[in-house]
């Protein structure tokens, strides 16, 4: 049992200085399929790029050749806006992104300062809040401004940040999202059990 225990713990260093060796986003997303479900990601807060969320009944998740995410910081009204870009898992899925503006009470105009979001649960209901859907098929693209929302929070777990020789190297931004809206068509839409788990490097940061 106790080697057992020491494998797995060198497995997971094994992986976090894989994800740590290489600028490219893309390669250093790992994916580890949640127990419960194998469709989504396990919850983790080791910078692993990947997220996923059941949707209705199929799934939004991170994909290979997306960048997982981009976060960017509006001075002029005190926002922050994350996407999150990937695709629906079904054979014929779209790619799509889910973006969320949210105000913030402190100055987060670098990925260095994300730590201020330690704790912090966003109401997605909140008026202040956008919240807006992208889906592209390759043939058309669509983008909703979310504007009836019934219910939904985003909540960040954990933020870290991460050192490599004392030498800043990104965020961890780590944490769960849900959402019940109606689309414009008055379809009742929902993103539920959502999980993410995203390194902010400086390219990501704008």
């Amino acid at each position: 049992m106790i080697m057992k225990k020491i494998a797995i713990i060198c497995l997971a260093a094994a992986s976090l200085i894989t994800a740590c060796d290489t600028n490219d986003d893309i390669d250093r997303s790992i994916w580890i399929s949640d127990s419960d479900d194998y469709n989504l990601p396990e919850y983790s807060e080791w910078g692993y790029n990947t997220f996923g969320a059941k949707m209705g009944r199929n799934y939004f998740v991170s994909c290979w050749h997306e960048i997982p995410c981009a976060l960017e910081w509006h001075g002029d009204n005190s926002t922050l806006e994350l996407t999150m870009n990937g695709r629906e898992s079904s054979y014929y899925g779209d790619d799509m992104s889910l973006t969320i503006i949210f105000p913030c009470d402190s100055v987060i105009d670098s990925n260095r300062k994300l730590y201020l979001l330690d704790g912090k649960t966003i109401d997605l209901t909140d008026p202040a809040v956008k919240v807006i859907v992208g889906h592209d098929n390759r043939e058309s693209e669509q983008v909703e401004l979310i504007e009836d929302i019934r219910g939904g929070e985003l909540y960040f777990k954990h933020v870290q940040l991460l050192y490599i020789d004392d030498k800043f190297t990104e965020a961890i931004i780590s944490g769960t999202f849900d959402i019940r809206y109606k689309d414009s068509n008055g379809q009742k839409c929902t993103i539920t059990n959502g999980r993410f788990d995203l390194g902010i490097t400086d390219d990501l940061f704008w």
